[in-house]
């Protein structure tokens, strides 16, 4: 007589955990907002800087706990970044979504910008104007 085993089988193994990033810096310079628009669709974060300031090597924060170094941002670059790469830091990923999601999505409340002006690093904020989830 044969055994059947089932086994807990997956379509996807959703990433969870990564190697983790740097704490939201809570003490440096916050700057303006900029009128750069955020748009969340499910699982991406895009954008497009509408503003005539190029932006070096950065670090993109979401909702002041997951970042995601980007090399540069320059004047009307848009750019689509992918939210399974936001890492906070203790190594949790950022509960991105999507088709095979294991997790229920977190909302795009807060995105800003750490970039360095005059040697001293400063956060700026941008707009988010769309938070699709599904």
């Amino acid at each position: 007589m044969g055994v059947l085993s089932m086994s807990g089988c997956q379509l996807f193994n959703e990433q969870l955990t990564a190697p983790p990033h740097t704490p939201y810096p809570e003490t440096i310079t916050q700057g303006e907002v900029f009128d750069v628009q955020v748009f969340r669709e499910v699982s991406m974060l895009k954008f497009t800087n509408t503003t005539t300031r190029d932006f070096g090597q950065s670090v993109i924060w979401i909702n002041k706990r997951y970042s995601l170094a980007i090399p540069g941002f320059a004047s009307g670059e848009s750019i689509e970044l992918d939210l399974h790469l936001f890492v906070d830091e203790f190594g949790d990923v950022y509960r991105a979504g999507g088709f095979f999601a294991q997790r229920t999505p977190a909302p795009v409340v807060l995105v800003q910008i750490e970039t360095i002006e005059n040697e001293s690093p400063i956060l700026h904020g941008f707009v988010v104007v769309e938070n699709k989830y599904n």
